[in-house]
């Protein structure tokens, strides 16, 4: 963690001596732009506060998107699992669920095969699959969708 602040400190240092040395406000990077109108983004696309409380910004899944927040495309599972290790790692981490047969990452219908976003969304309620079938045994089985 002290290293990422450090890198940040860098990375944020070097682009406001390019604004206040003369570059135009047009080349900015991505990060300021994030961070001059970040209140405004966690207004209207809010974190889960499980990644809130990692202090995620816009940036950790929206890198080298460019600077137009408008612009950001969904991360894609490639994105979840560049933090999340791989699919077959969710569902030994969620192996538990496996004694009622419930663990959606490990299910006989889609299993590995369903996208992480097709239950999981960062800015919007996620949706359960599971319950589009199985709605009276998902309140049995299992807790809500992080």
């Amino acid at each position: 963690m002290k290293y990422m602040r450090l890198l940040f400190s860098f990375l944020l240092f070097g682009c406001i001596s390019n604004t206040l040395f003369g570059e135009e406000n047009s080349s900015k990077s991505a990060i300021v732009s994030i961070l001059e109108i970040s209140d405004e983004l966690r207004a209207k696309h809010k974190i889960k506060p499980h990644h809130a409380k990692l202090h995620f910004d816009c940036i950790h899944c929206h890198d080298n998107q460019g600077s137009d927040p408008a612009k950001f495309k969904n991360p894609g599972d490639e994105g979840c699992l560049s933090c999340h290790k791989s699919k077959k790692y969710m569902a030994k981490r969620t192996g538990f669920m496996d004694t009622l047969k419930a663990n959606p990452h490990n299910s006989v219908h889609d299993g590995p095969n369903l996208y992480c976003d097709e239950c999981h969304m960062e800015h919007s309620k996620p949706i359960n699959m599971c319950d589009e079938c199985h709605e009276a045994e998902v309140k049995q089985w299992m807790r809500p969708t992080p």
